[in-house]
């Protein structure tokens, strides 16, 4: 798997590359505050692995969660279904934040 990309890189790529992004937290912490285009798709949704199936294998995906650890094992099961071009954000959410990055809530 690529790794997790720093902040700075995760906002450089989102503006240069566009990828699709999902926020695999939960609804709870989406609401509370979330990247700009980001999708909600919970981790620990019983049926994640259907919703991950129906996405465009063939499109750019960059994820993120917390801190860092859902987005990576989300990767791992989306390299498993056959997704390419799939990148996280080092440190999640709070890195983030931290850095000074915008949120919507």
């Amino acid at each position: 798997l690529p790794s997790p990309l720093p902040p700075a890189e995760a906002k450089a790529y989102l503006k240069n590359a566009k990828p699709a992004l999902l926020d695999v937290r939960t609804p709870e912490e989406y609401a509370a505050g979330h990247l700009e285009t980001a999708v909600l798709t919970d981790y620990y949704a019983p049926d994640l692995k259907d919703k991950l199936n129906r996405l465009d294998k063939t499109a750019r995906y960059l994820i993120y969660c917390r801190s860092g650890k859902r987005s990576a094992a989300t990767l791992k099961i989306m390299q498993e279904l056959g997704f390419t071009d799939i990148r996280d954000i080092a440190g999640g959410f709070n890195a983030w934040v931290e850095a000074g990055y915008p949120v919507v809530k």
